[in-house]
C-alpha cells in the first residue's frame, strides 16, 4: 500500500522518532512511503530529536540513528513532494507528522483539509501523532465525536518551559476539542495510542513505535497478537 506522511515545512522542525518510526514499521511490512510538506524540498528536524545532536532528549533513537546514516534514506528528507504536488488519490492512507513545527503550518491549512478531506470521504486510514494531530482541526465536521489523542495541553505548559510562552501559535488540545474531539491523554510523556474506526492517533513521541503498530495493524485489518 502507498502511504502519504505530512510533514512540516516550519523552522520549529518536526520530530525525527515520528517520522522514522513509521517510516520503519510501515516499510519493513512492505508499504511504499511518500514524503510531502507545505513548501516541498528540504524538512527541518527538531535538533533535541537528534540522537547525533548534544544535549538530544533521544540519545538512545537507534531507528532514528540507523535512518540518518543511510544516504538513500536520509535524501527524502531534503526531497519532499509540496502539498500541491500531492494526488491523495493514489494514497491508501495518511500520517501527519508531529513536531512543533505542525502546530506552525498544518493547521490552519486549506490544503491540508483537502487533503484529509479526501482520506475521510473516502474510507481510507487517517493518521497523526504528537503535534501532528493539530491537523485533524482543519476538518472539523469530520473528527467531531472521534476518540482521539495527541500531545496535551499539560505537556505543552511545560514545554513552554523550554520553548517560550506560546511557542507555536494553537495548542493541539485546545483546537481539538473546539473542533469538537473526545480527547484524552496519559501523564505527561506516557504512552497513549487511540483507535476509533479508521482514525489513529499517538500522544507524543514516546508513542511512536506502539502508534506505528497500532497503524500498521488498521491496514492489514487484523492484529497478529495472540492473547492467552
Amino acid at each position: 500500500m502507498k502511504i502519504l506522511f505530512i510533514v512540516t515545512s516550519a523552522d520549529l522542525g518536526y520530530w525525527l522518532a515520528e517520522l522514522t518510526r513509521p517510516y520503519w514499521h510501515l516499510t519493513e511490512r512492505g508499504h511504499e512511503v511518500t514524503l510531502a510538506s507545505p513548501k516541498g524540498g528540504k524538512v527541518k528536524h527538531d535538533r533535541l530529536s537528534n540522537p547525533l545532536t548534544e544535549g538530544s532528549w533521544e540519545a538512545n533513537d537507534i531507528v532514528s540513528k540507523g535512518f540518518l546514516s543511510d544516504n538513500s534514506l536520509s535524501e527524502l528528507l531534503e526531497t519532499t513532494k509540496t502539498l500541491d504536488e500531492v494526488r491523495p488519490e493514489e494514497f491508501d492512507a495518511v500520517h501527519v507528522v508531529g513536531g512543533t513545527g505542525a502546530a506552525v503550518d498544518l493547521y490552519p491549512n486549506e490544503r491540508v483539509a483537502a487533503i484529509l478531506e479526501h482520506f475521510w470521504s473516502s474510507g481510507k486510514i487517517v493518521g497523526a501523532i504528537c503535534h501532528g494531530t493539530i491537523a485533524l482541526g482543519n476538518n472539523p465536521d469530520r473528527v467531531a465525536g472521534k476518540h482521539a489523542t495527541g500531545f496535551s495541553l499539560d505537556e505543552d505548559l511545560a514545554a513552554e518551559k523550554l520553548y517560550g510562552k506560546n511557542f507555536i501559535p494553537n495548542y493541539p488540545q485546545p483546537i481539538l476539542e473546539k473542533a469538537g474531539v473526545d480527547f484524552s491523554h496519559v501523564e505527561l510523556w506516557g504512552v497513549r495510542v487511540v483507535v476509533d474506526g479508521k482514525l489513529v492517533t499517538g500522544q507524543n513521541q514516546q508513542s511512536a513505535s506502539e502508534y506505528s503498530l497500532a497503524f500498521n495493524h488498521l491496514l492489514a485489518k487484523q492484529n497478529p497478537v495472540v492473547s492467552f
